[in-house]
């Protein structure tokens, strides 16, 4: 074996939600390294560090190995990607790229560099093709596998996405990452673009009915079962259409809500975020708690986040019971897997609560199929794709006239790289189920 020092990476090549591993052999015994991580992503230059010591042998598995040092504490190789840190200030809220990721990696002895390593990070697979959806009723993008992954060119699965309360398109990451597992994807906006609501109030549910139907009738996607996925707002959406939609038979919620809240408006009630045959749906209205709207401007002119959770809660405990039953999804009528992913530490709202909620009814109902919640202790509302940098998660800065307001979104780096990862093996595990079995 060769005395040169090496960082040796596996996969040294590899989709953004795979892990690559990173060992470090043919460096002097008994000596400290430190491993530094740069990657551009999002705009920005991102970087993470971790100081170990090598064995008898002069190699080090950062798998099996816990830093002396560094900025993630765990035996962790992937600990290099979702401990990063950026590099500058934090830009404004923009639409996510897809164009870079690729992690360079040093190894340093004594503070001078003796080796390095790359990992091509990959969006998608080669052959994985993407298109605007031309249809005058609905705003959509259609993400299709590469031809012949379906084993002789025949058809998909498919999987509808859905994003959350920002509005606009669901991740492009999502849909091209399930593009690349042979899953066909309809990411459909349902307010904030052009031609659609400009807010998340009294959308019609029709509305993503007839994005199904559409879906189902594509030549390369099979007509059903499909599934859908969700986040926050789209987790909410998506446990409604699933129960009412026969195609969608399988539903997965990121930070979801199984009870229908008013539409997004925090200061005063908007009416029904959803409607049915043009009536609103019956819905929860938020309630300020005595003081909020003071600790708000305070913690606003201070820079200091701001939880809205307490919004949820206090709407919760003033509705009815009788209220909250009728917003409450039916949830055993979904008809096939379902998969709740939520977050202890979720200070947008109770996704945790009312999701532990919807799991005890699907025991009471006896439901046929599978169900599981996810719930991670440390992660918060802001749950997404592996194995990306998480240290931003925490906190997330909301447009309003003069400064920006910063949302307390909860949960620690480390508590979001576990959800993260977690998630989406369950995520893959439950689609597969559901659609592929």
């Amino acid at each position: 074996m060769s005395d040169t020092p090496r960082v040796v990476v596996s996969p040294d090549r590899a989709l953004v939600d795979e892990r690559f591993s990173v060992r470090l052999a043919g460096f002097p015994p008994w000596r400290q390294v430190t491993v530094r991580a740069r990657m551009p992503l999002d705009g920005g230059l991102w970087e993470s560090r971790a100081t170990v010591r090598t064995d008898d042998d002069g190699t080090v598995d950062l798998d099996t190995q816990r830093p002396l040092d560094g900025t993630y504490a765990a035996a962790d190789a992937m600990g290099l990607v979702w401990s990063a840190e950026r590099i500058g200030a934090r830009p404004a809220p923009r639409e996510r790229t897809q164009t870079d990721g690729n992690v360079s990696l040093t190894a340093t002895v004594g503070g001078q560099r003796v080796a390095s390593a790359t990992v091509e990070r990959r969006f998608r697979r080669e052959g994985v093709a993407d298109e605007p959806v031309d249809h005058p009723e609905f705003v959509a993008q259609l993400y299709e596998p590469s031809v012949g992954s379906s084993g002789g060119g025949g058809s998909h699965p498919g999987v509808v996405l859905l994003g959350g309360s920002s509005g606009g398109f669901p991740s492009r990451r999502v849909a091209s990452l399930l593009a690349s597992r042979g899953y066909a994807v309809l990411a459909l906006a349902y307010f904030g673009r052009e031609g659609l609501p400009s807010r998340l109030v009294e959308v019609p549910l029709e509305y993503v009915e007839s994005a199904v139907e559409w879906f189902a009738e594509r030549e390369r996607v099979r007509p059903e079962p499909l599934g859908v996925v969700g986040w926050s707002r789209g987790g909410e959406l998506a446990l409604l259409v699933a129960s009412r939609c026969a195609r969608l038979r399988t539903a997965i919620g990121y930070a979801p809500s199984p009870v229908t809240f008013q539409g997004n408006r925090l200061l005063s009630d908007a009416g029904s975020a959803w409607t049915v045959d043009g009536e609103p749906l019956p819905y929860v209205p938020l309630a300020r708690p005595p003081g909020f709207r003071l600790r708000a401007v305070a913690r606003w002119l201070r820079g200091r986040a701001l939880s809205l959770r307490p919004l949820f809660e206090r709407g919760l405990s003033r509705a009815s019971d009788s209220r909250v039953r009728a917003a409450t999804t039916p949830v055993e009528a979904i008809g096939g897997p379902v998969l709740l992913v939520t977050g202890g530490d979720d200070r947008v709202w109770p996704a945790d609560r009312l999701s532990t909620r919807a799991t005890a009814h699907l025991d009471e109902q006896a439901y046929a199929h599978s169900y599981d919640h996810l719930r991670v202790p440390a992660a918060g509302h802001d749950i997404k794709l592996p194995y990306h940098p998480t240290t931003e998660r925490a906190t997330r800065p909301f447009p309003v006239p003069g400064r920006p307001l910063t949302l307390d979104m909860g949960g620690t780096p480390a508590g979001y790289a576990r959800a993260d990862a977690e998630a989406w093996k369950r995520t893959l595990a439950t689609l597969d189920e559901g659609l592929r079995s």
